[in-house]
């Protein structure tokens, strides 16, 4: 029997009050079976415009130069240069670390350096990790630190909650910046790099890193 403050609680009126309660189980589970429809719904209808999933018609196929068991290394054309991109559904430290000493080799055979990016925005609606490899001729390789490291401090808000400037020589990004906080990170060639929370996604130019 449930406890009651009221002197008279019959058999009928606890029947009455668990109907009444598997009724309201019932509508909440109806609930969250709709929303759970609808999130997948939306999910699916992202993903189908989406230019970094392999079953999507935005994707560009015949940029693909490497496939991996959930990723893919795809190249694009920009400007004079070129970037590499790293779709990553769920981040996959050995595989990324494969492709990332690959492009690293390929580059210094060309006489090249290489930077490393990576722009966590706009979480709720991104289910890719992009990681965005950029070509360097070696002098502007040297400066690259220098001149991230002076662009991340002056960044985002005067008054930041986060430490502005992460560095990630000695540790991974994805134990150095809060779980679910925005983030842009960069890494120089094989080294470690910087990275940045960043306070106010509607300020933080998403190109930053480019």
């Amino acid at each position: 029997m449930e406890k009651t403050d009221r002197d008279y609680y019959t058999l009928d009126d606890m029947f009455v009050s668990k109907a009444a309660k598997r009724a309201r189980s019932g509508e909440e589970e109806e609930i969250q079976r709709r929303k759970a429809i609808q999130e997948h719904q939306q999910l699916a209808a992202r993903m189908e415009k989406c230019p970094y999933c392999f079953d999507s018609s935005a994707l560009s196929k015949h940029l693909i130069i490497a496939i991996g068991t959930k990723r893919a290394l795809r190249m694009k054309l920009l400007l004079w240069n070129y970037l590499i991109f790293l779709a990553l559904p769920v981040a996959s430290t050995n595989l990324s670390r494969m492709f990332r000493n690959a492009l690293v080799k390929m580059f210094e055979a060309k006489d090249l350096d290489c930077v490393f990016l990576e722009t966590n925005m706009s979480m709720k609606k991104r289910y890719h990790m992009v990681y965005e490899c950029i070509p360097l001729p070696k002098e502007v390789g040297d400066m690259a630190p220098i001149y991230f490291k002076k662009a991340i401090m002056e960044s985002d808000e005067e008054w930041s909650m986060n430490k502005k400037l992460i560095d990630l020589s000695s540790k991974d990004i994805r134990k150095s910046v809060p779980k679910g906080f925005p983030y842009f990170s960069v890494d120089f060639g094989l080294q470690g790099g910087f990275a940045h929370v960043i306070e106010d996604q509607h300020n933080f130019p998403h190109y930053f890193g480019k």
